[in-house]
């Protein structure tokens, strides 16, 4: 047990679990630890800036519930400490709540003795007595958070609805102010039970990765914490196990459920020298894998790191509510307090009349459905993405994605499945068997994709490459190196331009393949030809994008007969050919001024810039370099052009769902507060409908996403 003496001083944490100080009791936690989100069962002392339902493990709900509706903490927050079985506490409270208030009312018909406070007489003190203590049991926590968050200066529904209690109390109806304490704790509950549903299925995945992983170590094996897995320890996994780090296979051939990282359930066929993944199930055989990532380094732990930061990205439109909340709500209150003395003031009416139709109103004009209208949506298209393998980072970028009007494609890996093959060796007074192998022996410096078609030509032909001195990369034109004692040139057309001569002799390609030219400063010495393959459902994919009125372009650095063919066979609107990165990226400036919302998608180091210019970056993520990924809005983890076509679904039809729940939530909280003014709406139903019910019907609507 680590006590206080041994946690660090100088530790900065953002979020303070369990983990801050490991097994640490919650009186053992260093008090001058900063702590942004304190959580229970970390520390005792620290001083706590925001803390919400769900911000303890063990805490019940009425104990949480002092610090916040659910509307006003992060979705998101703490997705990996959802418990599957919730405390019945609330349930109890509830029940004897419910139990109190029907004694109340059963009170009501006996004779009561009327108590006399010199400023008012209470005419039935044992039922308000019970009324009271009904509020007390449920709303303790809530009237507190109303008071503290006016102390801030800040006006919050629960103080809203302890203004309202208050009244109803003040106005003789102890039952109605009881009754409306305890539905609105009732509606926070029914609330925070949707919303753990929205994210149920988030949280499921973060709890994929085991804890224990079994290493092997002179020649006994031990269990051990994924947490202490170094680089190149060998860890064993038995059939039906799951795979606790990423690695690479040294021993043993198996088949992987891979559904955790690419949301595809199908099992891929992994032998020796392939990399698996954490989280990722063995299916069949016995494998021996050696570390090459710590447990927070794996392809897992930055999904899991994305989906929790991606909250803090928001949408343009959740913006802007928050901040028509943060004014709505002082409003409100005042055009109540009018409401409650303009009338009786000026005209003689009613004072009791028109305060309680101003408490009818405070209830109705509650802004929680309309605050969390949007970050349901949210976080419900995140999880719709997440099952199928794609990763957003934010919903801004769900918004963004929304009202792209252009698609701009990277062709190869992307569009293609980037495995390019050796075809076609056409040799130019020098023999087939020289030509191939100067052109492996330069390739072979390099980690191009077209570099490791040829590493793969050499290795199944055993071709002996020759010594390379003088290697250089000249980006998006080719390679060159020197070969006894002469200079050698792979690449493109451009790669020539140093001799107009061989420039001139070089022709056209218009075989529609990736063509390589291989040749010296004096002539060129032959062409080699690389055949890469279209994605599966390439051709359906890009008609459906198209379909929703979206213009698919292709940007790419071969040649345009190739270029050409692709786009042709693929349906594309446009291509651009011969482009290099820094063309690409122009090229992206120049569409998005034309177009005004493009997104980019691609998998290389070369698309970085591209896909940062964008307005909306895409990542194939699993075959696509870790900068790609890190750059890009979202990542699709699975390699499969299709998963585009269902992201801009799940964008389009979340906007449609935001716009439904804020126009539904407006439209009806407007015509509610009109009847409550002219006194057809009491009390009871204006928290019934105006705020727990159409509170429930925005969370249910935006949970039709994740279907």
């Amino acid at each position: 047990m680590t006590k206080k003496e041994d946690c660090r001083d100088d530790v900065k944490v953002d979020d303070c679990h369990d983990h801050c100080c490991d097994d640490t009791e919650v009186d053992d936690c260093r008090d001058d630890v900063k702590v942004d989100d304190c959580r229970d069962d970390c520390c005792g002392d620290v001083k706590v800036d925001d803390c919400h339902d769900d911000c303890c493990d063990d805490t019940e709900m009425d104990d949480c519930h002092d610090e916040g509706c659910c509307c006003e903490s992060g979705i998101l927050e703490n997705i990996d400490h959802v418990e599957e079985k919730k405390s019945k506490k609330p349930l109890f409270l509830m029940v004897l709540d419910g139990i109190l208030i029907a004694l109340g009312i059963y009170s009501t018909t006996l004779a009561q003795t009327p108590l006399s406070l010199g400023f008012a007489t209470i005419d039935q003190p044992i039922s308000i007595l019970i009324f009271l203590i009904a509020v007390i049991l449920v709303g303790h926590g809530i009237i507190k958070h109303g008071v503290k968050s006016l102390l801030k200066g800040e006006v919050k529904i629960e103080f809203l609805i302890t203004i309202a209690t208050i009244g109803a109390f003040l106005l003789g109806d102890g039952l109605e102010g009881s009754s409306l304490m305890f539905l609105f704790y009732l509606a926070e509950y029914i609330e925070g039970f949707a919303l753990d549903r929205s994210k149920k299925s988030l949280s499921k995945l973060v709890s994929l990765n085991p804890d224990v992983a079994t290493i092997k170590k002179d020649g006994k094996e031990y269990e051990v914490d994924v947490n202490v897995l170094k680089i190149n320890d060998v860890v064993v996994v038995k059939p039906g196990d799951k795979i606790p780090i990423d690695g690479v296979i040294i021993i043993g051939n198996t088949s992987v459920n891979q559904a955790s990282i690419t949301g595809e359930s199908l099992a891929v066929s992994k032998k020796e020298g392939d990399e698996v993944y954490s989280s990722t199930i063995n299916e069949e055989g016995y494998i021996e894998v050696k570390v090459t990532k710590t447990s927070n380094n794996t392809i897992f732990a930055k999904i899991i790191g994305l989906i929790k930061e991606s909250e803090e990205k928001k949408a343009k439109v959740d913006i802007f509510i928050d901040k028509f909340a943060r004014y709505y709500t002082p409003l409100v209150v005042i055009i109540a307090i009018l409401v409650a003395i303009v009338p009786p003031l000026f005209f003689g009416q009613s004072l009791s009349q028109w305060v309680y139709k101003s408490l009818v109103l405070l209830v109705i004009s509650c802004p929680c459905a309309l605050a969390i209208s949007t970050p349901v949506s949210m976080v419900s298209a995140i999880t719709a993405g997440t099952k199928n393998g794609i990763i957003i980072k934010g919903g801004e970028y769900i918004e963004e994605l929304s009202r792209i009007k252009a698609i701009l494609f990277d062709k190869t890996g992307t569009l293609t499945e980037g495995r390019l093959e050796v075809s076609d060796i056409e040799p130019n007074n020098i023999s087939k068997e020289d030509l191939i192998k100067i052109a492996c022996s330069i390739e072979g410096k390099s980690k191009h994709p077209i570099a490791k078609a040829f590493n793969d030509y050499r290795l199944a032909n055993n071709i002996a490459i020759k010594e390379v001195t003088n290697f250089e990369s000249i980006a998006g034109k080719g390679l060159k190196g020197v070969i006894d004692n002469e200079m050698y040139y792979v690449g493109k057309k451009d790669l020539f331009d140093h001799n107009e001569n061989l420039l001139g002799s070089l022709g056209t390609n218009t075989s529609g393949k990736t063509s390589v030219i291989v040749g010296n400063s004096r002539e060129i010495l032959g062409f080699i030809s690389l055949n890469d393959k279209i994605r599966d459902n390439g051709k359906e994919t890009i008609s459906e994008i198209k379909d929703n009125n979206i213009t698919t372009i292709m940007l790419t650095g071969d040649n345009e007969s190739t270029a050409g063919k692709v786009a042709s066979e693929l349906g594309l609107n446009k291509y651009y050919h011969d482009l290099l990165p820094e063309d690409k990226l122009n090229m992206v400036e120049e569409l998005t001024g034309k177009y005004g919302d493009v997104a980019m998608v691609g998998d290389g180091v070369n698309d970085t810039p591209s896909l940062a210019r964008a307005n909306v970056g895409i990542a194939m993520g699993m075959s696509g370099a870790d900068v790609a990924v890190e750059t890009a809005d979202i990542v699709l983890m699975q390699d499969n052009l299709s998963k585009i076509a269902l992201l801009v679904k799940i964008a389009k039809k979340t906007m449609n769902v935001v716009k439904e729940n804020v126009a539904f939530a407006i439209t009806v909280k407007s015509i509610l507060a009109i009847l409550g003014v002219l006194g057809h709406v009491t009390l009871l139903e204006a928290v019934i409908i105006g705020d727990m019910g159409i509170t429930l019907l925005v969370v249910a609507n935006a949970l039709r996403i994740g279907r």
